[in-house]
């Protein structure tokens, strides 16, 4: 039974965000430093934030020379520029808001492992630096093919490397923590094992029901956001998103690792770094599309195979290293790559379409979303 105390302090809100990861603390530390005076409460559904928030790599990046070309051709070059600028300027929000410290951002560059199929993109490289200078106001792209051996990549599969020096690196877990303790500074009330079944919009507020580990609570919102991300359609399945499982794996220390930064080949689909001399390596979900477009929490063994493979054949050639740890993360894909809300009812918002870049646009988009639910 809930209490008359419960119920008094703990089951209202004047608004209730849905979702307990990047996107939506960032959501609610913008709703409070606009609006001090709203009680704000955050609903996440595991003890941990569920998705890919504590589960991605750390990548704080904008897209690499191969992907945003890809964009071009199936958004257009205005959109795609757009899209670029979103992730620029999130992440800049993201270390404004929290301090690099914080984070531990460390801006060592990025770079791009072209193969023989990929050197058609550097005929692009100057064009591409061109049509992005209005967001960065320099050239992004160089080429670095010197560091190819230095790096000790397999030289006969990787054929050149684009550099850029904007690209950087976060811990996440630090990341997260951050967030969680600047919400929580600013007034948010933050639950976690509170899993959301249905939510039920009325005329003037919305009921929210919540399963929790020791009975099923009833709360009561003046307004929702949902940033829920991959499992959105779970509570709006009319929402088109599809869920896409991301493997991860990490290696032991590698004693005199040669390389430090943040690493993309195969259009994005593959990414790695270094982080106190391991490599954090992932992706691969384009080697099996069907079995990853799931938002269950399991080993793909074929994926990770591959993985491994990758470091011993392209990555680490001539290095011994071994794998201490794997593990995965549920990104969330809409029909396009842009992020954008979605007005579900007049006090039902959702936000999505991060799309596997939730580090780099959470902040920009938990603003409008905040902005939106202040209307």
């Amino acid at each position: 039974m809930i209490s008359f105390w419960e119920q008094q302090s703990f089951l209202r809100s004047d608004i209730v965000i849905i979702g307990g990861g990047i996107l939506g603390l960032s959501v609610a530390c913008s709703i409070k430093e606009h609006d001090s005076k709203s009680s704000v409460t955050v609903l996440e559904r595991g003890v941990l934030p569920t998705g890919a928030s504590t589960k991605n790599a750390g990548f704080a990046c904008f897209g690499s020379l191969t992907e945003l070309l890809a964009d071009e051709r199936t958004l257009g070059k205005e959109k795609m520029l757009s899209l670029v600028e979103k992730r620029w300027k999130g992440l800049q929000k993201l270390r404004a808001r929290l301090g690099d410290d914080a984070i531990d951002f460390r801006q060592h560059g990025g770079y791009e492992l072209l193969t023989e199929s990929e050197l058609f993109a550097l005929g692009h490289l100057e064009r591409m630096n061109a049509v992005l200078f209005p967001v960065f106001n320099e050239n992004i792209f160089s080429l670095a093919d010197e560091k190819i051996e230095t790096f000790g990549f397999a030289s006969g599969t990787v054929r050149s490397l684009v550099f850029t020096s904007l690209e950087g690196q976060i811990d996440t877990g630090k990341m997260i923590l951050a967030l969680m303790q600047k919400a929580q500074s600013l007034g948010v009330m933050i639950f976690t094992g509170a899993n959301v079944t249905a939510i039920h919009p009325h005329n003037d507020s919305v009921d929210i029901e919540i399963d929790s580990a020791e009975k099923k609570i009833l709360m009561n919102a003046h307004r929702v956001g949902i940033c829920t991300n991959a499992f959105l359609s779970d509570l709006l399945p009319a929402m088109n998103v599809v869920p896409g499982r991301g493997q991860i794996v990490a290696t032991k220390p590698i004693s005199g690792l040669k390389f430090r930064g943040t690493f993309h080949f195969d259009h994005g689909f593959y990414y790695f770094r270094d982080f106190n001399n391991r490599i954090i390596f992932g992706g691969g979900r384009n080697q099996d599309f069907d079995a990853e477009a799931t938002s269950e929490f399991a080993p793909n063994e074929k994926i990770l195979f591959d993985l491994k493979k990758k470091l011993s054949e392209v990555i680490l050639p001539h290095t011994p290293f071994e794998i201490e740890m794997s593990w995965q993360g549920i990104m969330g894909f809409g029909e396009s790559k842009i992020p954008f809300i979605k007005e579900v009812h007049p006090n039902l918002f959702a936000a999505l379409g991060c799309n596997g870049m939730g580090i780099a646009l959470s902040s920009l988009l938990g603003e409008e979303l905040a902005e939106r639910i202040l209307q």
